[in-house]
């Protein structure tokens, strides 16, 4: 099977490297297939494939992205994988991700001065490219002296029983996946251990998905210890879902999240790369 990660970003998300530093550590790493999964942007992309011709690297960069969605069981990832970036509803969609991502923020902005804290709104607009993120703003606490590491900021401030804690109201996880399939792509239910419920919830949750009409799941991503492993791999087959699998890279030098490092997946299993490879 082809070396491949299908889950990756860059600093037009929440990464911190470039497309061209993302699209050289791929290479470097020898994946035949890259994935850039910008949350809800796709501008990186077209960076990282005009340093790939340029430096006439081989590994092949797979028009891809995140989009934060909404289900009945909550916020859920959706991965778009094979898109076409120039899509005008995939691209309306983002501009309206996009602006709800920095309304949101202007609220924690607002939030955090009645604590006292100033400069983040302006540390976000010389940070951020395309999107903000609440990593952006984590950063944001921590280069300004409020926090001394990024879980302190989520715990004290900006996560869910953070002082400053704002919700956000995404496009539903039906629009996402159509707007996915609008553009060509397949979609994939990303790292579903990682969303905080129930395995009862998270079982409902994968039908749900299923039921409107996803295709993939992700079965293998850093941190998935075997007994979820497994237990994925059952509702994967129950509901008759394709495999996927990637690392969700955001750092280099981080043992177990690098580029290209998560568990292989069983090459008898239905997998994404059967439904897209003949597309690439």
């Amino acid at each position: 099977m082809l070396r491949y990660d299908f889950h990756s970003h860059t600093n037009y998300s929440d990464g911190i490297l470039s497309p061209e530093e993302l699209v050289e550590l791929a290479e470097e790493k020898q994946l035949d297939l890259l994935a850039i999964s910008d949350h809800d942007s796709v501008s990186g992309i077209s960076l990282a494939k005009a340093h790939k011709q340029k430096q006439q690297l081989k590994v092949n960069i797979v028009d891809s992205i995140e989009l934060s969605a909404q289900s009945d069981f909550g916020e859920i990832h959706i991965v778009g994988l094979n898109i076409d970036i120039k899509h005008p509803g995939l691209l309306k969609l983002l501009d309206i991700q996009q602006k709800k991502r920095w309304q949101r923020a202007e609220i924690f902005d607002e939030k955090l001065k009645n604590l006292g804290i100033e400069g983040v709104m302006d540390d976000l607009k010389a940070r951020c490219k395309d999107v903000v993120t609440r990593s952006h703003i984590a950063s944001a606490l921590l280069s300004l002296g409020h926090v001394s590491n990024f879980d302190q900021a989520f715990k004290k401030y900006i996560g869910k029983k953070g002082r400053v804690k704002v919700s956000t109201s995404w496009i539903s996880m039906q629009d996402a996946i159509s707007a996915i399939h609008d553009a060509g792509g397949v979609a994939i239910l990303a790292h579903p251990t990682r969303y905080p419920m129930s395995n009862r919830r998270l079982g409902y949750l994968i039908e749900e998905f299923k039921i409107a009409e996803g295709d993939a799941m992700e079965v293998s991503y850093p941190s998935l210890n075997p007994d979820k492993r497994n237990w994925l791999e059952l509702h994967r087959e129950k509901n008759e879902l394709l495999a996927s699998g990637g690392s969700d890279f955001h750092y280099p030098n981080l043992k177990w999240s690098d580029l290209g490092r998560f568990p292989k997946i069983d090459s008898k299993l239905p997998h994404v790369l059967d439904l897209i490879k003949n597309k690439l």
